[in-house]
């Protein structure tokens, strides 16, 4: 009887045992080149699965494509002119806007596959914004969309390029200098083929030089700014496996251009437009994969910068997010690696360096779970230091994801952090706002069920409340790209702002500006072109008119750039 007693409690043992190893088990997610995924078993600590839960306000969920899923995760945007942003995200052939209590605003059936997040701009100046989207996979049709705040179709839109994927997201920008916005965007015509489209908001290529043709699959959205200094834009564009290439608004390629090195290929990984030396020439950061997979910084010559590339281990898709991290009007580069082990070893993941090369202090961030998404700086526990908000490859046995918080001070993960969204957040991340206008900070990530054809895939939003104050002064860089206009462009003028502060030939009334201001010049001026950029260096508004309406701009500090026949005046102008 008592061996029988012992047999019994070697068996419970053994089950609780076999369950405790199944509780340790999770998944890690790899993008192959093709855009499949992979998926395979990995270990998960204990005490990497659970945490205090933050509140979440709200998942909305839809059935998501089989075969290929979203990626750089969702957009915010005001497109009601009520003050509170909606949520904007595309789910297998739906566009929804969801309002900040998880209802819809509207949806929108398009032909083709939404899967990156749409971009959003108003593009015809009427002081509503646009809604633009590419659709399209090899398995299905491609469009270019642009809608009204409603969903409704502007005049001509969609257009098609022979029913051709329209790879990536269309990035937004006065690529001409006409004072109008443009879609710069590209079109999958094969695996050795693709164009460059650059389209007026009637659907018209800008000038007879447009589209633009590359050797290879363009790998990624443009980016859009003028890397020379010669006073026109210019588009960055990669071809996967054909190299890096710039195109100036006449659609000739710039000089150093195409770099070309068969050890490197690109995908996903769209890059930022920032001037790291002072030389008003601007420096192109991103990554890249191949045989000599790595971090990369190039002169606007197509040579490295110096102190770049940096090599990595393994491939990664990261697109990075550049930011004045302390103020001191120097540029700090965050960049991440798909790292992860296979024995719970914590690797570098997350990379701070600097314009030359060199980590920053308390980076990189080492950690169990690697990263190829999206990366948002913010103050997300409100204790005056900056947060890193990420993704990962990896969820654990019951299928729930990780939204990953680290301070930038090397203390470590936020309290309250990981969340835990059901799906993978593999190659997405998070933006911040106050979706549900109650004064307090929301976090909003997408994330994505695999089941490999054993169910039904699931594509869903969740958004959380942080239990902080909202204030946009705490939020460095939102999303991906850090702009809805994805035109990856960090516009140095921000940074030294204060010594145009006063130009006696711009003056700007009213400022402090409530519902407008307009621009006042000097006798002998004739204005051009009026940008205005935000506190990131973001370009929120382009025009001819002296007049500009802020009934839909957030309150803040912005740059106001004019062009006249007597040359450029930047001035300052704070938005109530």
């Amino acid at each position: 009887m008592k061996i029988k007693k012992l047999l019994t409690v070697f068996i419970l043992l053994l089950g609780v045992t076999s369950l405790f190893s199944q509780n340790r088990m999770g998944k890690k997610a790899m993008l192959n080149e093709d855009g499949t995924i992979s998926v395979s078993e990995i270990e998960i600590p204990q005490s990497r699965v659970s945490t205090i839960d933050l509140e979440l306000l709200f998942t909305f969920g839809r059935p998501a494509s089989p075969i290929v899923k979203n990626s750089r995760g969702v957009t915010l945007a005001d497109l009601n002119g009520d003050g509170t942003e909606e949520v904007i995200y595309g789910i297998n052939t739906t566009l929804f806007a969801i309002s900040g209590d998880g209802s819809i605003l509207f949806e929108k059936e398009v032909e083709g596959l939404i899967l990156l997040p749409p971009s959003i701009a108003d593009l015809d100046g009427d002081g509503s914004p646009e809604i633009i989207v590419n659709t399209g996979y090899p398995t299905t049709v491609g469009r270019v969309y642009v809608t009204d705040n409603n969903g409704d179709d502007l005049p001509g839109w969609p257009i098609t390029f022979n029913d051709k994927w329209m790879i990536n997201a269309p990035a937004i920008a006065d690529l001409d200098g006409d004072g109008t916005l443009d879609i710069i965007t590209g079109e999958r015509f094969g695996s050795s083929q693709g164009f460059v489209h650059a389209l007026n908001i009637d659907g018209s290529e800008i000038n007879e030089n447009w589209p633009v043709e590359v050797p290879a699959t363009p790998a990624f959205t443009p980016s859009i700014g003028d890397i020379d200094n010669d006073g026109s834009n210019d588009v960055v564009i990669a071809a996967s496996s054909a190299g890096m290439y710039a195109f100036n608004s006449q659609g000739v390629i710039l000089d150093g251009f195409p770099l070309v090195d068969a050890a490197v290929r690109y995908s996903y990984q769209s890059p930022m437009l920032v001037d790291l030396d002072g030389d008003e020439t601007l420096e192109i950061v991103g990554a890249n994969h191949g045989d000599s997979p790595g971090f990369y910084v190039l002169n606007h010559d197509a040579t490295y910068f110096p102190g770049w590339p940096i090599a990595t281990n393994g491939w990664t898709y990261s697109t990075p997010t550049v930011v004045d991290l302390d103020g001191d009007e120097t540029y700090e580069i965050f960049m991440a690696d798909r790292n992860t082990s296979n024995d719970e070893t914590d690797l570098p993941t997350i990379y701070g360096l600097t314009p030359s090369g060199g980590n920053l202090s308390n980076f990189p961030i080492e950690k169990y779970g690697g990263n190829e998404g999206v990366l948002t700086i913010g103050d997300v526990n409100d204790d005056g230091v900056w947060d890193i908000i990420f993704s990962s490859t990896m969820t654990d046995a019951e299928g729930f994801g990780y939204i990953h918080a680290y301070s930038t001070d090397g203390s470590g993960e936020i309290e309250g952090f990981p969340l835990r969204p059901e799906g993978f957040t593999f190659l997405n991340g998070a933006v911040l706002g106050d979706i549900d206008n109650d004064g307090m900070m929301d976090l909003t990530a997408n994330s994505n069920t695999l089941t490999f054809g054993g169910g039904v895939d699931m594509s869903y939003v969740n958004t959380y409340n942080l239990n902080i104050p909202f204030d946009k002064s705490k939020i460095l860089s939102n999303g991906y790209k850090g702009s809805n206009t994805r035109d990856g462009l960090i516009n140095e003028e921000v940074l030294s702002v204060n010594e145009f502060f006063g130009n006696e030939k711009l003056n700007i009334f009213p400022n402090p500006a409530r519902t407008h201001f307009k621009v006042r010049l000097d006798t002998n001026d004739e204005l051009q072109n009026l940008s205005l950029y935000n506190n990131l260096g973001q370009l929120v508004l382009s025009t001819t008119e002296s007049f500009v309406d802020t009934t839909t701009l957030s309150s803040g500090l912005y740059v106001v750039k004019v062009i006249t026949n007597e040359g450029k005046r930047t001035s300052k102008v704070v938005i109530e």
